[in-house]
């Protein structure tokens, strides 16, 4: 869900300096402050600062993180200094056993860097207890592939009203799908151009160049298979809920006139955007079904309820992924000031299911196991 989170800040400012100008044409506005941080109880805090491009590096797609900043939470007439990582830039953090996340407090942040302050606050929501599930078993029926499960109702669970909670973030996510993020495509291009190396040097240089071009290119490979892979906690390989989509899946290495870097792009694309899901739910919601459009491969999956509070429930429902389109019309919403980002809490609850193929209704078995 953060993933955009900087280019979609920085893509805003970019339109108010100048839209529809090239960037060597429009006055570099003062960069802005963005914070991202969401205090969640039992876990240290961790808050991550940067700023905003100048519009002449925004479609760099780069980040510029913000070091040497001086940033405390108060609470409770208290106030603590977070500390900046040694080797973590713009990173900075504070342990739970010196600072606890508590619900039901208010917790205070301010960011001084220079000339430049930012402000922001957080009332830490109360739990949401996930009360009841339907099944830790459900099982995908192919018959009703091309519907996603609609004429079957998958399965449901239900909670307990958060009393301060300003709504509920579900994510549904495939535990032993692994994959890496968007941020690991640039990979593929170097495993392309190495590959291209290698063959272009083939018979002019010495056999020592060669092999070491040949570790370089082992290197990445091992990395994509152990980092882009659909084989389970067992060894064993998991299989796509749907005909079509591990049809999808087994083409990939099919295309002879695809490079071995896109095949891998491919493969991360479909792990990325099938592994989670995850969605809204508004503060007056008791229950949540989990219909199969989340649900893309068969073993066990995590789903976490969280209780949000108004900062990160605001944010996520007018950004681009809140898909609410609000954000289009005023832009996201992030409660900062002198500023931009988010400061904000949740507290969660989560579960584990099982996804199974099959042909025929199956028995629902109503054991769930707790975290």
């Amino acid at each position: 869900m953060k993933k955009n989170f900087i280019y979609l800040i920085c893509g805003l400012l970019a339109l108010a300096t100048g839209c529809g100008s090239s960037p060597s044409e429009v006055e570099d506005a003062d960069q802005v402050l963005i914070v991202q941080a969401y205090l969640v109880p039992g876990q240290d805090a961790e808050l991550k600062l940067k700023q905003t491009l100048p519009p002449e590096l925004y479609y760099d797609g780069l980040e510029e993180l913000v070091s040497g900043a001086r940033v405390e939470i108060a609470v409770d007439g208290e106030r603590f200094v977070l500390s900046e990582g040694p080797e973590e830039r713009g990173i900075y953090g504070i342990g739970a056993d010196v600072m606890p996340v508590v619900s039901g407090k208010t917790y205070q942040l301010t960011v001084t860097q220079g000339e430049r302050q930012l402000r922001a606050s957080t009332l830490v929501p109360q739990p949401a207890e996930v009360t009841h599930v339907s099944a830790d078993t459900i099982v995908y029926l192919q018959q009703f592939a091309n519907l996603y499960g609609e004429l079957i109702h998958p399965g449901e669970f239900f909670w307990n009203k958060s009393e301060n909670a300003a709504g509920y973030i579900i994510i549904v996510e495939a535990v032993e799908v692994r994959s890496l993020g968007e941020w690991a495509l640039p990979l593929t291009a170097d495993l392309d151009t190495l590959i291209a190396r290698r063959e272009q040097l083939e018979g002019e240089v010495s056999g020592d160049s060669l092999e070491s071009l040949d570790r370089e290119i082992d290197q990445l490979r091992n990395f994509f298979a152990e980092n882009v892979s659909l084989t389970g906690d067992d060894g064993e390989d998991l299989r796509w809920l749907r005909d079509r989509d591990q049809e999808d899946w087994d083409k990939i290495d099919l295309k002879e006139n695809w490079s071995e870097g896109k095949k891998w792009r491919e493969k991360i694309d479909e792990l990325f955007f099938g592994r989670v899901v995850d969605f809204w739910m508004p503060a007056d919601s008791l229950r949540s079904d989990f219909w199969w459009l989340g649900v893309r491969f068969e073993g066990e999956y995590r789903l976490r309820l969280q209780a949000a509070d108004q900062n990160y429930s605001d944010y996520y429902m007018t950004s681009f992924n809140g898909q609410s389109g609000s954000d289009g019309d005023k832009g996201p919403v992030f409660h900062v000031d002198g500023g931009l980002g988010v400061f904000g809490s949740y507290v969660e609850n989560s579960f584990r299911i099982y996804a199974r193929r099959g042909e025929e209704v199956g028995s629902m078995k109503v054991v769930v196991q707790r975290e």
